[in-house]
Formats: structure tokens, sequence, C-alpha cells
């Protein structure tokens, strides 16, 4: 060890003797901080100047009419973007705006359509359209650039599609209030309607049972119709109940019919928020994944509980659509929307699976069970989540090529009833004036009578054809159903408005509380700078001892020279790292939350760095170069520095753990946001391992010694 202090001893003595060499030692010392320092205020906060992005709006919306009123979305969302400063919006017409993304003067191009706002008001019906935004980007100018556009877009659609459920959810409940206190009021009357519609069928059939037997010869007729005088009151009192019963009816059929109408744009609507609550959960799955990789149990505890709500409420979605296609269902049988009532069974299924496999999750949480296991665990809820996705896709389709067509199939057949039912009230009006005809003038020629007669008795029939008809149409009816209506009715407009345009509230909350872009960058960057620093040092300062004996005047073996130049480079080295490290905080702003830990980081970085680099440039001289440049652009991608290593291809995630930058930035990470012990002595002891690994790696230096200094010379003759 003396020997090898003494070649450290005669390096400083070589510096201090020289002020060229003191200058550039100096200027090595600070040179790699530059690199930091730069590179982090320049990426310190860059999604604060989004403003300046151009992005070309065109707007060729013609406008549609709803509840009797125009409506223009386009110039809607016109007005809102000269409000919205976070992009800087261009509005320009349709060829303007594709010419300028062509030149590169626009980032992207936004185009409303001329039919946007037509196909946004049909949604409020079963033939709904989905509108289109037409979105152009040009991916050549800049990558990021395009997607912070796309990120504004989705943004702007998901406003309109909020905006726009509010308003029609409103629109209706408000229309649909009075018609609840009507119904309310009248309730009595309607579930008496069954029975009247019952008994007036049956006096009908009496009625045209008397009429054919009387129709056997005109004396018996005229003899019955004058017995039939005094009866005559009755059956006008009946008839006009009837026809009272049958305006009521047609009231109960048209609220039916709204119903129905109802409950496929409800239907239309879940399956909307039941996609929406998929991909959060896909999200949310995935920021589960990510928090397992860096061993945060409570995080994972938080993350689950976020899972549980959305899930409950899509359960109760589709359970609440079950039951209405099943009540539906039982009143009008159909195959299409047998088959929908399954594969949301199915979809039901699935999701209580997935709720008992995230239960257990849990469970395994709470059980401290290992990284293994709780990967296993997340890998079948996210299958899982795929089948719903797959499944929801699958009802979607169905829904809008089968089902959709079912639904307007049964209103069809609803104001087909209704129709009769306008020609049963027509009928009634007739024969009561007939009746009374009747009754004032019974003494008619018998062959006037039977004709009158027959014509009597076919429209009675026809009068208890439609009634059957009905009854059998209302025997569904009853006081539970009516309640349902009522409550439904009387929801209040603003407060389910409000809930389903936005029935999720997302709180965003920093655990680690690093705030700007660039303080995240930080560690990256400072490692990088490290690292730099290195491998310049081993280009411009010799990594060969060529000078005189020890003082013993014995010759220095080489490992002996090799450990006493690699202490002047690690000396360097830590002189860099505290450098780069204290600008981070007082020069940038970076507010670490472990300051003592970030410079021990820094310094244990820089040791295990020049280890690594000063041993491969030593034994292998230029190659040794040429491999610590390589090592160090798949450390930059396969590290997880600025990208999460899970989007990166798989081979960059398999050789991860193999990298110092991989410790070095977790250390960093760890002092910045706030230590986990049990990362920090994992990160640091990684260090060392690669530290005592290249030290041992210094046997090498003999064997190859020769080699290098062959390989150095030749080079060096030809001049290169």
């Amino acid at each position: 060890m003396k020997k090898v202090f003494g070649v450290f001893r005669q390096d400083l003595q070589s510096i201090f003797k020289s002020k060229a060499a003191i200058v550039i030692i100096m200027g090595l010392c600070i040179l790699p901080s530059l690199y930091a320092w730069i590179n982090i205020r320049a990426s310190w906060n860059p999604y604060a100047n989004t403003g300046n992005l151009p992005i070309a709006v065109t707007n060729n919306d013609e406008g549609a009419f709803f509840n009797g009123r125009e409506i223009n979305v386009g110039n809607q969302i016109i007005t809102d973007l000269k409000k919205n400063k976070s992009i800087h919006w261009i509005i320009i017409d349709s060829w303007q705006g594709n010419y300028g993304l062509n030149e590169g003067n626009y980032y992207a191009l936004i185009e409303i359509p001329r039919d946007f706002s037509q196909k946004l008001v049909s949604l409020t019906t079963v033939t709904a359209q989905k509108p289109d935004i037409i979105y152009r980007v040009n991916e050549k100018l800049n990558a990021i650039a395009s997607k912070i556009s796309n990120a504004a877009t989705q943004e702007l659609a998901d406003n309109i599609k909020r905006n726009f459920l509010a308003t029609v959810t409103k629109e209706v409940l408000e229309a649909l209030n009075p018609v609840a206190e009507n119904l309310q009021t009248n309730k009595a009357k309607i579930l008496q309607l069954k029975d009247t519609v019952t008994q007036a069928s049956t006096n009908v059939e009496a009625i045209q049972g008397f009429i054919d037997k009387a129709n056997s010869n005109s004396e018996s007729l005229q003899g019955y119709l004058k017995s039939v005088q005094n009866t005559l009151p009755k059956i006008n009192d009946q008839i006009s109940s009837l026809q009272n019963a049958t305006e009521a009816n047609k009231s109960l059929v048209l609220s039916t019919k709204q119903s129905i109408n109802n409950t496929a744009a409800d239907l239309n609507n879940d399956l909307i928020q039941l996609e929406a609550i998929n991909q959060q959960t896909q999200l949310l799955l995935s920021t589960l994944k990510e928090t397992n990789a860096a061993s945060n149990t409570g995080d994972l505890i938080n993350i689950i509980n976020q899972l549980s709500d959305p899930l409950n409420r899509a359960i109760n979605l589709t359970d609440a659509d079950i039951q209405s296609l099943e009540a539906i269902n039982q009143s009008y049988p159909n195959s299409s929307l047998a088959q929908l009532i399954n594969l949301l069974n199915g979809l039901k299924g699935l999701m209580n699976d997935e709720e008992t496999k995230i239960t257990a999750l849990k469970g395994l949480l709470d059980n401290s069970s290992s990284k293994e296991a709780v990967s296993s665990a997340l890998d079948q809820i996210s299958a899982l989540n795929q089948e719903i996705a797959n499944d929801l896709v699958t009802i979607t389709n169905d829904f809008y090529s089968a089902d959709l067509k079912v639904f307007n199939n049964l209103e069809d057949n609803l104001t087909s009833s209704l129709d009769n039912i306008d020609a049963v009230l027509e009928s009634t009006k007739v024969i009561v004036p007939q009746l009374n005809a009747l009754a004032n003038y019974g003494i008619a020629s018998s062959e006037l009578s039977v004709q009158e007669a027959d014509d009597l008795s076919n429209k009675l029939s026809n009068l208890r054809n439609e009634l059957n008809l009905l009854s059998g149409k209302l025997k569904d009816l009853n006081e539970n159903n009516i309640d349902t209506l009522i409550n439904l009715m009387k929801m209040n407009p603003g407060k389910v408005a409000d809930f389903l345009s936005s029935p999720i509230d997302v709180k965003e909350i920093d655990i680690y509380n690093m705030g700007t872009f660039g303080v995240g960058l930080t560690p990256f960057y400072t490692v990088l700078a490290i690292w730099v620093g290195g491998l310049l040092s081993s280009s411009l300062l010799s990594v060969e001892h060529t000078r005189f004996e020890d003082a013993g005047k014995r010759s220095l073996t080489l490992i002996q020279k090799h450990f006493g130049k690699m202490m002047l480079f690690i000396v360097v080295s830590i002189i860099q790292a505290v450098i780069v490290t204290l600008g981070d905080k007082y020069i940038l702003g970076v507010n670490p939350a472990n300051m003592p830990l970030m410079i021990g980081f820094a310094i244990l970085s820089g040791i295990c760095f020049t280890t690594i680099i000063f041993t491969l440039v030593s034994i292998f001289g230029n190659v040794g170069k040429a491999i610590v440049v390589v090592m160090m652009v798949f450390q930059i991608a396969g590290s997880g520095g600025i990208y999460p290593i899970q989007t990166n291809p798989r081979i960059f995630g398999t050789l991860e753990p193999l990298w110092p930058f991989t410790y070095a930035i977790g250390g960093f990470r760890e002092a910045i946001g706030g230590p986990i012990w049990g990362n920090v002595i994992n990160y640091a002891a990684a260090l060392l391992g690669f530290s005592v690994v290249f030290l041992c790696l210094a046997i090498l230096k003999k064997p190859f010694h020769k080699v290098t200094e062959f390989v150095e010379r030749k080079f060096r003759e030809t001049g290169l």
C-alpha cells in the first residue's frame, strides 16, 4: 500500500508543479457539471410553455336543431378555445390549415366536420351516430409536440362529451318532471285501467252475442231492441268509460315508448361509462405494476383501493342494465335482447371475478407476500381486465348492430298500437250514436235492421279484438313499475346531469412532491455527468505510470502502478461528483429531501464509475475506451433514467440490472424524493459490488499488458 500511495503522491506533485496541469485538472473537475446543469435547466419545465405550440383549428360545423332550438357545437368549441391558453390555438379555414400543416407552420390540425352537431344531437335517439373530430399531426416537426397536441385534442373531446351529456340529461329530466307529477296523481286510475279494459271487453262480447242471436229474424231483433232500451244508458256509460280508459292508456303507451327509448339511450351511455371505467382500471393496473417493481407496498394498497370504487360502480351499472333489459324482454320477448342479457351477465361475472382477485391481492399485500406472488396476481387481474375490454367491444358491437334495431321495432309496434287505439276511439264514437239511433228507431224494417245489426256486430268484434290486444299489453302493469318510473322521472335534473357528465373526480396527489419536470431528470443527468467525467479523465490523463521507481529503488509491479494511478482518477471523480451535486442544489434550485445522502451517492457513484472506466481503459487501452462508450450508450437507453424501462423493448428491461446507472439513478431519486432506506442499502450495495468486481479484474492487467502496449504502439506509428 505504501508504494501505491507513493505513485499517487508523485502524481499530485506533478500536478502542483505545473500551472498548466492545475488549469487542466480544474477544467476537468468542472466540465462534466456543465453537461448536467445545461441539460437539466433546458428540461426544467417544458410543459409550462405549451401555450406557445401552434395548433390550427378549422370549423366546418353547419349546426343542428335540438328541442326546437338551433345549436352549433362547433362555434361553441371555437369560443371556448379562444379562452384556453394552454395551447396556441390558431382559428383558420380548412385550406389554409392543411397547407400550413404540410408546410410545418403548425404541429397539428383539428378539423370539426360539417355534420358534427347533427351527429352529436343524434346521440339522444336510438339511431345514434358518433360524431368525429378529425385530427392531423405533423410528426416530422417534433415527436413530443405531437403527443402534447394529441393530449390536448383528447381533452377537448372529453369536454365536449361531458357538456353535451349534461345538457341532454338536464333537458330530458326537466321535461319528465311534470309528467311524473301527473303520473303520480293518476296512478290509481292507470291501475284501474287494466280492470276497465277487461270488463269492457266482456260487456262488448255480451252485446255482440245478443245482436247475433237477434239477427236471426228482424222481429226478434226488434223485440230485443225494445227490451234493451232500458239497458242502453248503462251501455252508453260503459262505452264512455271505455273511451276514457283508452285515452288514459294512450298516455301510458306513450310513457312506455319513452321508457324504452330512455333504456336504449341509458344503455348507450352506460357502455360508454363502462369503457371509460375499464380504461381507468387499465391505467391503475399499469401503475400497480410499476409500483410493485419499486417494491412500494403502501402505494400498492392505495392504488388497489382506487380500483374498488370504479369496479363496484361498473358492476352496479351492468346489473341495472340487465334488470332493465330483462323487464323489457319479459314483456316483449326477443332473441337479440336475450343474447345481450347473456353477454352482460358474462361481463358482470368477469367483473365479479376481477373484484375477487383484487380483494385477494390486498390479502397478499397485508400478509407481506413476495413480489413475485404480487406480480402473478397482477398479471391475472390484467388478463381478466383484458377479457372485460374484449367483452365490452363485443357487447358494444352487438348493441349497435342488432339491439338498436330491436328497440326501434318495439317503438314502432307501440306507435302502431297507438294508431289502433285511435281507431278504437273513433269506432266507439260511431257506435254510441248508432246505439242511440237503434234505441230510438227500433221499429225499422227487418231488412234494414238486419243490415245494421251486421254492421254493428262487425264493429263490436273489431272493438273486442283491440281491447283483448290492449289487455295483453297491460298484463305487466303494476304499482311497483309505476313507482319506479315516477322516481326516475322525479330525479333532480341538475344533480343527475352533473353526475352523468362527470361521474368521477380524480384527485392527483404527488406523494414525493418532486414537482418540476427538471427535478425528475436530475438523477439521470447527474449520474450521466459523473460517468462522462470519468470518460474525460481517461481521455485527458494517462492511465499508465511511467515515472521513476519507488524510494527503495525497487521497480513497481503493474498492479501497484495500476492502483496508484487509479487513486488520482478517483479523487478527480469525487471532486467532479461533489461539484455537480452542489450545483444541482445551489445553482439549479433542486431541493433534495436528504442532501447528505445525495452527496454520498454522488461520491459512491464517482468511485464506482471510475473503477469501471479506469480498469477497462488501463487493461484494454483504446479498446477499453470504446467499451466504456458502448456501456454509456446502453445505460442511457436501458437504465430507466428518462422513460420507464417497461416502455422500452424487452432486451433493455432484461439488461437493466446489469448497469451501474440503474442503481446510481435509484439512489439519487431516493435522496431527492425521500429515502426508503431498504432501497438505499440495496442501491449502495450494488454500486459497491460493481466496484469490487472491477477492482478484482486488475489481475488481468499483467496478461493483457504486453498485448495492449503493442497495439497502442502500432497505432501511434500510423500517425493517426
